[in-house]
């Protein structure tokens, strides 16, 4: 699991409740959790230190772990949860299933436009994550349908985060799903209020100051579903004979109290609209 991602946290807590609660009685579970730098050497690293130990089972959390484990080619099943948009990747294999999960980008940037007029907009993302540069690509070919100019910005590391502070002219930012990008998340925003643009991320908000809008898939659902395939493959179902899910249900979240720092007033009909309103 990638360090500090409170989403993929949030997710392993609620996946190690449920393999506890479909354990059959007397059997012995231990879990072994390693929490990386998700850049791919770590998570390479991570994977063949897991593959070494023998382990019957190995459970990945977002698209650079499950890739890096793949990448190994080993006969050790796996189980993948918080993989954004599976189906448009190769993830397969005999030994490979999982829960992946979709959000609407376009209604991400219809949100923001709802917020402010917005000529340009900035994509946080990295390019070490595939399915943080597939988020990045998707927002593109939006904001091209739309007539309005995209900047994108690259974090690999910490020193990238400067990169923010020359970008001078965006209306609103869109921050990716990336653990990267995450693990710098308390640098970037006040980065991002002090331009005073509107943020949003598919992501849920953790802090009360933090992005101005986040519509996300809940993270739990996946930890239970992984879980629940995490179980039948050590009573002894191949993974090949269990399907992958991909969830796409959502939630909405509006934090007022960030939009009043950068002079935003929500439209009532998004407010109306949120599972959460942070004011």
């Amino acid at each position: 699991m990638p360090n500090n991602t409170p989403y993929y946290s949030t997710m392993h807590r609620a996946f190690v409740r449920e393999l506890k609660r479909l354990t059959p009685p007397g059997q012995r579970l231990k879990i072994i959790l390693q929490r990386p730098f998700p850049d791919p050497i770590a998570l390479s690293n991570t994977a063949r230190k897991l593959i070494a130990a023998d382990v019957n089972l190995i459970v990945a959390y977002g698209s650079p772990a499950t890739l890096a484990v793949i990448q190994e080619r080993t006969d050790i099943p796996l189980v993948y949860a918080g993989f954004y948009n599976p189906e448009a990747t190769a993830v397969q294999g005999k030994n490979v299933t999982g829960c992946g999960f979709k959000v609407p980008l376009t209604s991400i940037l219809r949100y923001l436009r709802s917020l402010k007029q917005i000529s340009t907009l900035s994509v946080v993302y990295s390019s070490l994550e595939e399915d943080s540069v597939r988020q990045a690509n998707e927002f593109q070919r939006l904001t091209i349908e739309q007539h309005i100019r995209l900047t994108k910005i690259n974090i690999k590391s910490r020193r990238d985060i400067e990169k923010l502070k020359s970008t001078t002219d965006s209306g609103a930012f869109f921050i990716t799903g990336s653990a990267i990008v995450s693990s710098f998340i308390g640098d970037i925003i006040p980065m991002l209020q002090e331009k005073m643009a509107p943020s949003a991320s598919i992501f849920p908000d953790q802090t009360a100051d933090g992005v101005t809008l986040a519509l996300y898939q809940p993270p739990a659902e996946q930890g239970k579903e992984a879980a629940k395939m995490a179980a039948k493959i050590l009573l002894g179902t191949p993974p090949k004979n269990i399907a992958p899910e991909v969830l796409r249900d959502t939630e909405l979240v509006v934090n007022l109290r960030a939009a009043k720092k950068i002079g935003i007033n929500f439209p009532i009909h998004l407010i109306v609209e949120a599972t959460t309103v942070i004011r």
